[in-house]
C-alpha cells in the first residue's frame, strides 16, 4: 500500500474515525484505524465492535494494500507535520510516513485481524438531515447505567410521514417527532445513544443533505450512509417501555415561564441541595410558581412571574432532571402542564410543534 496526500485533507478523517477506536481493549487491533487502499480510494476505518466508522477519501494515485496503526500514534504524527504533502507506505507490518526530510516508522498488525464492519449496498430507510439533526434534543434523557440497557438506547421509529425520536431512563422521558416526505419505509429500532451522538457529528463534519439507513442481514445491526461515511452500529434488544402510556393525560394546571428566569431559579434553589436529595419543591399559585429547597446549611424561597392557570398544587422534582429538560428547550419561553401534586409533569417548548419532556415528581416526606 503506498499513496501520497495533503495533511490537511487526511488529518480531519483521521481524528473522525480515531473516536471510535476500542478503548482498553483486549483485542490490541481495536486500538488500531485500518488504512486500506482499493482502486484509487482511500478507506480509513475503527472499530470498538459496537460501532464501527468507515471514511472514504478519493486519491489520484496510490498503490493497494492494507494495514492497521495504532490511532493515537497516527493521529498525533499527521497533526504534528503540519500543511504539507504526507507519503504512507506500507512496508511488511510497518507504516513508514514521511514528509520532507521527516520520515518514521510505525509498527503495525496485519488488517487480517481487524474485525468487519458490516455495510450493505442498498438503504432502503432516507431522512432530509434536518429531521436526523433534531434528536439532539432527546439524547440527555436516556439511561447511563448499562443496568437496564433497553433505556440507553434512543427509540427510533418511522411510519406513515412521521419520524420519532424517544429516549427515558425511568424517571423523566423525551419526545421529539418530525415530519419526514411520504411513502418512506415504515421502521422501528432502538439505536444505542452513542451511536446517535458519533452520527450528529459526522454530519457536522460532513457536508450531505440526507441521512441513509439499513438494517444488516441478521438485522442486529444498523448501518448509516452519510456521504462518503458509513456507520455501523448494533442494535439494543429488548422491549422499550410503552412510552405512549407515561404521557400525562389530564392537566389540572399550566404555567408560561421565561426560560432563563424558569433556569435561574431552579439553579438558585439547587445551591441548597446539591448535597443533599436534590430535591426542589414549587408551589403553583395563580400568576406565578414559587421554588422552594431546603437542607442543613440553610433554605431558600424564590417567587417567578408567569401566566399560570389552574389548581394550586405543591410538587417536588430534582433539580437535575428539571434543568436537562428546560436547558435544551430551544426557545424562550415554556410551559410546564402539571397532571397533580404526584403526578408526571409536562414541559414542552412555546411554538415549537412536536417536542416534548416528561419529568416525574418525587415524593415530599
Amino acid at each position: 500500500m503506498k499513496f501520497t496526500i495533503l495533511q490537511q485533507d487526511l488529518l480531519p478523517s483521521l481524528q473522525s474515525v480515531s473516536r471510535s477506536v476500542g478503548v482498553r481493549s483486549t483485542l490490541p487491533v481495536l486500538d488500531n484505524i485500518l488504512l486500506s487502499i482499493t482502486d484509487k480510494r482511500l478507506k480509513i476505518a475503527a472499530t470498538n465492535l459496537e460501532i464501527g466508522v468507515v471514511k472514504s477519501i478519493p486519491i489520484t494515485d496510490g498503490a493497494d494494500g492494507e494495514i492497521t496503526v495504532p490511532a493515537k500514534t497516527l493521529v498525533d504524527l499527521i497533526s504534528g507535520l503540519g500543511q504539507s504533502q504526507v507519503t504512507l507506505e506500507s512496508e511488511g507490518e510497518a507504516l513508514i510516513i514521511s514528509s520532507g526530510k521527516f520520515r518514521a516508522s510505525v509498527n503495525g498488525i496485519p488488517a487480517v485481524e481487524f474485525p468487519a464492519i458490516p455495510l450493505v449496498e442498498n438503504f432502503n430507510i432516507s431522512f432530509p438531515k434536518e429531521a436526523f439533526l433534531s434528536s439532539q434534543t432527546v439524547l440527555f434523557a436516556a439511561a447511563v447505567d448499562e443496568g437496564r440497557p433497553v433505556l440507553t438506547g434512543i427509540l427510533t421509529e418511522s411510519k406513515e410521514n412521521k419520524l420519532d425520536f424517544v429516549s427515558t431512563d425511568g424517571f423523566r422521558l423525551a419526545h421529539r417527532q418530525v415530519s419526514i416526505p411520504e411513502g418512506g419505509t415504515h421502521f422501528r429500532s432502538l439505536i444505542p445513544r452513542r451511536t446517535f451522538e458519533e452520527v450528529l457529528k459526522i454530519i457536522s463534519e460532513t457536508d450531505v443533505d440526507e441521512v441513509k439507513m439499513a438494517a444488516s442481514e441478521n438485522q442486529n445491526q444498523i448501518i448509516f450512509s452519510l456521504g462518503l461515511n458509513t456507520i455501523s452500529s448494533r442494535l439494543i434488544e429488548g422491549q422499550f417501555p410503552a412510552w405512549e402510556r407515561i404521557m400525562p393525560q389530564k392537566i389540572v394546571c399550566r404555567a408560561l415561564i421565561e426560560k432563563e428566569t424558569l433556569l435561574k431559579a431552579i439553579k438558585l434553589a439547587a445551591v441548597f441541595v446539591r448535597n443533599e436529595a436534590n430535591i426542589v419543591a414549587i408551589t403553583t399559585k395563580t400568576g406565578s410558581l414559587i421554588l422552594e429547597s431546603s437542607a442543613e446549611i440553610g433554605k431558600q424561597e424564590n417567587e417567578i412571574e408567569g401566566e399560570v392557570e389552574g389548581e394550586e398544587l405543591k410538587i417536588a422534582f430534582n433539580t437535575k432532571f428539571l434543568m436537562d429538560a428546560i436547558s435544551n428547550v430551544p426557545v424562550s419561553q415554556v410551559a410546564i402542564e402539571f397532571s397533580g401534586a404526584l403526578s408526571a409533569c409536562l414541559i414542552k417548548p412555546i411554538g415549537v410543534e412536536g417536542l416534548e419532556y416528561v419529568v416525574m415528581p418525587v415524593r415530599l416526606t
